[in-house]
C-alpha cells in the first residue's frame, strides 16, 4: 500500500501538500490501494504558477528526473521493451509488450501523453502507455510531441499528426487507435479534426481519458470539483499557466485547442470513442461534454466515470485492483472494435 501511494506521489509530481482540509468521505467499495490514493492530500505541485521560461523549465526538469525512473521501473517489472524512433521526422517510443495480445498482432495505438502541454518530455510521458502494453499486450507507438512554452501550438498536435501519416503508410487506419488521457487525451481528440480538415481517413477508434476538451475555465466540474481532485485541485494555477503558454494568444475557442468546440459535421465524421473521468475529476464536465456532443451526431460512444476518483486516478496506483479492470474496460472495447471493423 505504501509502494502504492509513493508511486502515485512521483508520477504526479508532488512536492508538498496544502494539509488535510481536502478531507472528504472515501467511496467504501474501493480498495485498500486506491482508497490510499483517495484520501491522499491535495497535491500543492499544479498549484504552481510559473511566470518564466526559468521557471517552467526548473518545473520541467523535475518531473522529468522523478517520472522517469519511476517508468523504467514499471517497463521492466512488466517485461516492456522501450524502443527510440524517428517518424517523418518526430522522435517516438515504441512499446513492445512481452506478449501481444492475440487479436492485436498487426495492430498500434498511437499514444499521447498527458501533462498540460508542458510535461512529459522523453519517458516521463510513458506511464499510463506502459500498462497499456504490459497487461494488455498492445504495441504503442507514444510520440514525443513538442511542448510549450519553448513550442507553443500548434507545434504538438502538428508532431501528432505527423506521426499519424507515418502510420497510415504502414498500417491500415482501421488498425489504428489514438489513445491519451488529460493533455494526451485532448490530442486524442483533436486529430481525428486535423483528420477530417485534411482529408484522411480515420483511424479506428479513439479512447480519450479525461480530456482537456476545453482549454479554458469553461464547465461545472471546474467550480464544483475545484479542490476537490486532488491530484490537480484547481484550474487557477498551473492549468491556466500552461493553457496561456500554449495557446499563446490564440482563441481558446478554437477546436483545435478546445476539441468540444468542433462542428458538427467534423463530429459526425468520428470513430467510435471511448470517455473516462471521476467523478471528483476537475476535467469531467470536459468528458461529458465532449460525449453528450459525440452522441448528439451519432457517433458510437461509450462513457466511463470512476466513483470517488480525481483526475486520472484510474491509472495512477498500478498495484490497485481498479487499475487492472480499467485497463481490461479499455482491452473490451478495443475487442468490440476491431472485432466488428469493415
Amino acid at each position: 500500500m505504501k509502494k502504492s501511494l509513493l508511486f502515485l506521489a512521483i508520477v504526479v509530481g508532488l512536492q508538498g501538500s496544502i494539509g488535510s482540509s481536502f478531507a472528504r468521505p472515501i467511496h467504501s467499495d474501493l480498495s485498500p490501494e486506491m482508497t490510499v490514493a483517495v484520501s491522499a492530500p491535495l497535491s500543492n505541485f499544479w498549484l504552481q504558477t510559473p511566470q518564466t521560461i526559468e521557471d517552467w523549465e526548473k518545473i520541467q526538469k523535475g518531473y522529468v528526473a522523478s517520472a522517469t525512473v519511476n517508468n523504467l521501473k514499471l517497463a521492466k517489472s512488466l517485461g516492456v521493451q522501450i524502443f527510440e524512433e524517428k517518424m517523418n521526422g518526430i522522435p517516438v517510443f515504441i512499446l513492445q509488450p512481452k506478449h501481444t495480445k492475440k487479436n492485436a498482432k498487426n495492430k498500434v495505438i498511437l499514444y499521447f501523453h498527458g501533462g498540460g502541454y508542458v510535461l512529459g518530455h522523453g519517458r516521463s510521458g510513458l506511464g499510463e502507455a506502459i500498462l497499456m502494453a504490459g497487461l494488455e499486450g498492445y504495441k504503442l507507438v507514444c510520440v514525443d510531441y513538442r511542448m510549450a512554452p519553448q513550442h507553443p501550438f500548434p507545434a504538438a498536435i502538428d508532431d501528432a499528426l505527423t506521426v499519424y501519416k507515418a502510420l497510415l503508410a504502414q498500417y491500415d487506419p482501421q488498425d489504428i487507435t489514438v489513445f491519451g488521457t488529460s493533455t494526451g487525451g485532448g490530442m486524442a481528440l483533436v486529430l481525428p479534426i486535423q483528420a477530417h480538415q485534411n482529408k484522411l481517413p480515420m483511424p479506428a477508434a479513439i479512447i480519450a481519458g479525461t480530456p482537456w476538451s476545453e482549454l479554458g475555465k469553461k464547465g461545472d466540474s471546474y467550480f464544483v470539483n475545484d479542490k476537490v481532485d486532488n491530484i490537480l485541485g484547481t484550474y487557477d494555477g498551473m492549468i491556466d499557466a500552461a493553457a496561456k503558454a500554449y495557446a499563446n494568444g490564440h482563441a481558446y475557442q478554437s477546436p483545435l485547442l478546445s476539441p468540444v468546440n468542433a462542428s458538427n459535421d467534423t463530429l459526425k465524421a468520428f470513430p467510435p470513442t471511448l470517455l473516462i473521468s471521476g467523478t471528483r475529476d476537475l476535467f469531467l464536465s470536459n468528458t461529458v461534454r465532449m460525449h453528450r456532443n459525440l452522441l448528439r451526431n451519432k457517433v458510437p460512444t461509450d462513457l466511463l466515470v470512476y466513483e470517488g476518483l480525481s483526475h486520472a486516478q484510474y491509472y495512477l496506483v498500478p498495484k490497485a485492483p481498479e487499475t487492472k479492470e480499467h485497463y481490461e474496460f479499455m482491452a473490451n472495447f478495443l475487442d468490440k472494435v476491431w472485432t466488428t471493423k469493415p
